[in-house]
């Protein structure tokens, strides 16, 4: 059983760890498959040999129990003529196959429990394979987790380091500084355009007032 028990513990194992190994579990886990396969295979072919003995042997003892009450009868009928020689022959068969018989029994009592043994064998080997091919994709998608963990673990570190995205950065000022210069021309030209307009602007009031004035006063007169 020990290429279950390597297939229980590539299951259970740590796959951070065997991925950082440079360990491929899922590679390991099918090879581990297709030997239980074969194991399983070579399993089935001693199960059925001794299935097919066991079944021989029954068949034996069939026929000789068969010829066990075929001479007993044999010899009731020579008893029954007369016939001590005949009837001696006859109880002599029977006698011969009546050992057969008992020792077909015997070999019984040690075959059927040993098929027994070997047919539960099978069931847990096949319930182990369904078993471990079930868990295949499990795996699969365990392995594919602890890589993406790994490369966004090595991703962190590198981000930890000073020197990284230096060029970003200073890219990042340089177009900041433009565009601080570009409000400041704003700014500048906004108020350059507003001195320019405020004489026109103060005429114009002034204008305005002297109309005024010169309304009311002709009103007052």
């Amino acid at each position: 059983m020990g290429l279950f028990k390597r297939i229980s513990d590539i299951i259970s194992a740590n796959l951070n760890e065997m991925v950082e190994q440079h360990e491929d579990p899922e590679k390991m886990l099918k090879q581990a498959i297709r030997e239980m396969k074969e194991s399983i295979k070579a399993a089935e072919l001693d199960t059925a040999r001794v299935l097919a003995n066991e079944k021989k042997l029954k068949r034996e003892l069939v026929n000789n129990e068969s010829d066990v009450k075929r001479w007993t009868a044999e010899a009731e009928s020579a008893v029954d003529v007369g016939n001590d020689d005949l009837a001696r022959k006859a109880l002599s068969r029977k006698l011969a196959h009546g050992n057969i018989v008992q020792a077909l029994r015997d070999q019984l009592e040690v075959a059927e429990p040993a098929t027994q043994t070997l047919r539960h064998q099978l069931e847990g080997m096949n319930a182990k394979l369904a078993e471990a091919t079930r868990n295949l994709a499990t795996l699969s998608a365990r392995k594919q987790a602890a890589e993406v963990r790994k490369k966004a673990l090595s991703s962190m570190s590198a981000g930890c380091d000073p020197t990284v995205g230096d060029a970003a950065f200073e890219k990042f000022d340089r177009m900041r500084e433009k565009v601080e210069q570009a409000e400041a021309e704003a700014d500048a030209l906004a108020e350059l355009r507003g001195d320019t307009c405020l004489p026109n602007a103060t005429s114009n009031k002034v204008d305005a007032e002297l109309e005024a004035l010169k309304l009311h006063r002709k009103a007052g007169q």
